[in-house]
């Protein structure tokens, strides 16, 4: 059982039947079998076992939700019963019982000791003329039957002799394939019998309690299995006894009582005393230790540091796009800049995206329109013409728009008729076939029948280079692969672009910037999520795969480069410190040994001692010899004086080219380490441009708000802002199930004036509510349907009883089960200025969990995003001085070559 703090968690206890009639709904956890009869207790509890605070009782790994210590608990278990030799369990259990040793010692023991040791019908390697075959042992040969075998090898560390045969493919032993072998000639599969694997049955089959000396004991269900002694032995049992004394006596529960009763009555004896002596007591209060990061809603609200705010700065929510599509734009946008490549799409900004959706003109032409609709629908084309996708492609919603469309309609559509697409042979030959077909199959649709004409071979060719009639392929494309589930409002859209018979292919270029912006979204997040399965963007995602396999191991040979280099950096401090302390003491002994502020009374002390012996000399002795001792003298001065001069120079010399290599070794050090660093640099942006499978937020806040930045890895200045998404359904979740729920919607409206915390928490209340409604409506009428079909053959009267009493039971719940449960999309929000962002750092409360992540993962990229956003303003702010100085010169410019308008797709070419 999964482990929370070292304790096993009780199951929650099953609901008495009794409490309960037939009809009434239940919750039941698929992992546990735990069955609730409230959705609020079932929900707290799911997020209770959704928790990564688990442990697996077997492998002892943490961080786990439940879920997962399960699993990885069934997985232990399941490989060590299928693995681990039968006929050497008891065996193991009998050695593993009362052993007192750590468990590494007691797995080398028994591995030791049933290294050589073979046992009845246990599967083995044999060595059998120089080749190795399966077997299996016999019969273990007692010592008075052992006898010298002509195959016997080297003498082994136990003896022993076993009979063998050896087993076929099939597992079935060979007639004739019968030897005595010693154990030498024997061995066990490695993964059946290693320490990893005694360790782990060892671990699942014993228990030890935690004083100190407490044996290994065998759970009790498996000792009665294979009759394993259980009691303790003596020496054991003593020192069992102790160490529960000594654990009674520390909680203040002495099994002696007398001893115990004295003991008490001395110390309230010393502490009267101890109140009498003291006047005024002193208290002592102890304050809980608090480990930072912890919980954001957890912490204090009035004990904020410095360098926070009161209040969060107030995102900008003005844009292009409304709230309800701005999801599914950012989505289209941020697949377009990725997967640029294998479309052959150059990248553009989101404010240019935005602002080319909302384009509604003939003239002048959108080209980036254009361009990401036909790249996307070459890439759909591509692969019909290559016969590697299947006629439809799109089949999930992609939009929260809803359409207006009747459940006739629906049921009569082309998408729910029983006719399919591969009863006709649609080959480009057979085109009257072909618009034969679907005009037949639009009959029953309120789609005019010129549309098949109009996309009639839509897949023939690619849209060339031109762009010239990609409406009309779209046209075709959307009537062919487009569902009501992919695209609600498919055959509105196809009204609109073909109204009548008298519509060629040229109106449709002129009627698809009319589209409403609702529409045109749609229609891109269909072609996006049909376009995803095509062979390009797989084999572009594979190419990435890889691509991130490589970087990780550049990362991990980098990190060890890193290692290397801070250890030759110490390496090098060090090293200057024992130099320095060095050449300190020998500057000590060389001013000790020739201070050369004594030099000039040294020389003044030879020539007076010379002028004392030259008084002393003989008178005899000539003059010339008196000047020639003194001339000799001064000579060996001078030479003393040069050789010190020289041998300064020479250590003067020396340190100068050791001073120079070390510093060329320091440069050379710092000059590794910037190559490291800018290595590191674009191994992350590397990264970034490859893991095209998954983006990340940046982080949350306090109040689950998410934050993104699209780094622009692909783009020039990638969206220029932060976006800031209100919290996800599990995240209000999470916030509807605290205790101190309305003490932290009066921190929001405090802290975060902006947000909707309290709104979107009474939305989420209705949505829950309105699905548990569906639900309930939902099992009535299946009951309903199940009691008529029981009544067929009963009387008139019974039946109409019965269907009387479940219309009461559906009036009572007025609900159109025709309205789908709508699940309120997210609120977004943005900062576009680098003072915004500075704002928000100080806001941001470094000791909560989720604000710290949040905190590292801005400042590693804060450069990056102050860069963009200055950029931007820049861009703005030449367009303002182009449109000045257009103005003030009276010259007629286009202005196709601003903004989207000008964009130029150099992939293409």
């Amino acid at each position: 059982m999964p482990l929370l703090k070292r304790k096993a968690i009780k199951p929650v206890p099953p609901p008495d039947p009794n409490e309960f009639d037939d009809n009434t709904p239940v919750y039941m956890m698929d992992f546990t079998n735990e069955i609730f009869t409230s959705y609020e207790d079932y929900v707290n509890r799911y997020f209770f076992y959704k928790q990564k605070s688990w442990q697996c009782e077997t492998t002892g790994k943490s961080g786990l939700t439940y879920e997962e210590a399960l699993e990885s608990e069934h997985k232990e278990k399941s490989m060590v019963a299928n693995k681990f030799p039968p006929q050497l369990r008891k065996p193991l259990l009998e050695f593993s019982q009362f052993q007192t040793t750590r468990i590494d010692a007691v797995v080398d023991d028994a591995f030791i000791e049933f290294k050589n040791k073979y046992y009845l019908n246990e599967n083995v390697h044999v060595e059998w003329d120089n080749q190795t075959y399966s077997g299996v042992v016999r019969k273990v040969l007692p010592e008075e039957e052992w006898k010298e075998v002509k195959n016997g090898a080297a003498t082994p560390e136990e003896p022993g002799q076993y009979l063998v045969q050896v087993l076929d493919e099939n597992s079935k032993g060979i007639k004739g394939m019968e030897r005595v072998v010693d154990c030498s000639l024997l061995s066990r599969d490695r993964l059946a019998f290693n320490k990893n694997i005694i360790r782990k049955y060892i671990r699942e089959c014993t228990t030890k309690e935690s004083y100190i000396g407490a044996p290994w004991l065998v759970k009790p269900s498996l000792a009665k299995k294979f009759g394993i002694e259980t009691k303790l032995p003596a020496d054991l049992q003593s020192t069992r006894d102790l160490a529960i004394k000594k654990i009674l006596k520390r909680k203040g529960t002495d099994p002696a009582p007398e001893l115990a009763a004295a003991k008490k009555a001395k110390k309230e004896a010393s502490e009267k005393v101890k109140e009498e002596t003291t006047t005024q007591p002193t208290v002592v209060e102890v304050k809980p230790v608090i480990k930072y990061p912890m919980e954001d809603l957890s912490l204090d609200a009035g004990a904020l540091s410095k360098r926070e705010l009161v209040a969060r700065p107030t995102a900008q929510k003005e844009t292009s796009v409304p709230q309800d599509l701005f999801e599914s734009v950012i989505m289209a946008w941020q697949f377009l800049n990725t997967f640029g490549t294998p479309l052959r799409l150059s990248p553009f900004g989101i404010k240019a995206f935005e602002d080319s959706l909302s384009h509604s003109t003939v003239e002048p032409r959108s080209v980036m329109v254009a361009e990401y609709h036909s790249t996307l629908m070459n890439a759909i084309i591509q692969d019909r013409m290559d016969g590697l996708v299947k006629p439809v492609l799109a089949t999930g919603s992609t939009t929260n728009a809803s359409a207006n469309i009747s459940r006739d309609d629906r049921e009569s559509s082309i998408m729910t008729d029983n006719s399919t697409m591969d009863d006709v042979d649609l080959s480009i030959g057979d085109q009257d076939d072909y618009v034969h077909h679907e005009r037949r199959k639009l009959a029953q649709r309120p789609i005019n029948e010129q549309v098949v004409v109009v996309g009639q071979g839509w897949d023939a060719k690619l849209v060339p280079s031109s762009r010239d009639c990609w409406e009309a392929v779209l046209v075709g494309l959307i009537n062919e692969l487009g569902s009501f589930e992919a695209i609600p409002n498919v055959d509105r859209i196809l009204n609109h672009l073909v109204p009548d018979e008298r519509s060629t292919r040229d109106d449709v270029e002129y009627l698809f910037p009319s589209l409403p912006l609702e529409d045109k979204v749609s229609i891109l997040v269909f072609l996006i999520e049909t376009a995803s399965g095509t062979s390009a963007i797989r084999h572009y995602m594979d190419v990435c795969r890889e691509q991130l396999k490589g970087l990780r191991q550049e990362k991990f040979d980098l990190n060890r480069d890193k290692r290397n280099l801070q250890a030759e950096k110490a390496e090098m401090e060090r090293q200057d410190a024992i130099n320095a302390l060095t050449e300190k003491e020998n500057g000590l002994d060389l001013a000790v040994a020739t201070p050369e502020a004594s030099q000039p009374d040294s020389e003044a002390d030879s020539i007076h001692s010379g002028k004392q012996n030259g008084d002393s000399l003989s008178r005899s002795e000539s003059r010339q010899e008196k000047l020639k001792r003194q001339q000799l003298e001064r000579e060996q001065e001078e030479h003393r004086k040069s050789q010190d001069i020289l041998r300064r120079r020479a250590v003067n010399k020396a340190k100068s080219a050791e001073q120079k290599a070390r510093l060329d070794a320091r440069k050379k050090l710092h000059d590794q380490e910037n190559a490291l660093l800018r290595r590191e640099d674009q191994i992350d942006r590397d990264s970034r441009r490859c893991a095209v499978a998954r983006i990340k937020p940046l982080g949350q806040d306090r109040f689950f708000n998410r934050y993104w930045y699209f780094d622009g890895v692909t783009s020039v200045h990638a969206t220029d802002r932060i976006y800031i998404q209100s919290p996800s359904f599990l995240d209000l979740e999470t916030v509807r199930t605290r205790n101190d729920k309305s003490k932290i919607l009066a921190r929001q409206k405090v802290e975060d004036p902006s947000g909707e915390l309290e709104s979107m928490l009474k939305s989420q209340s209705e949505e829950i509510g309105a699905a548990l409604v569906l639900e309930k409506v939902t099992r009535v009428k299946k009951l309903q349907q199940e009691r008529e079909r029981e009544t067929d053959s009963e009387n008139e009267e019974e039946t109409k009883t019965s269907s009387n009493y479940e219309k009461l039971a559906l009036a009572d719940q007025e609900f159109d089960e025709t309205k789908a449960v709508e699940h309120k999309s997210s609120q977004w929000s943005y900062y576009s200025e680098p003072e915004q962002v500075d704002a928000l750092l100080l806001w941001l409360n470094e000791k909560g969990i989720r604000e710290h992540a949040l905190i590292q993962a801005i400042e590693a990229q804060y450069d990056t995003i102050v860069r963009g956003m200055q950029a931007h303003h820049q861009e703005i702010l030449n367009h303002l001085q182009k449109e000045q100085a257009r103005r003030s010169t009276r010259v007629k410019t286009s202005q196709a070559s601003e903004g989207y308008l000008g964009y130029v797709n150099k992939a293409s070419k």
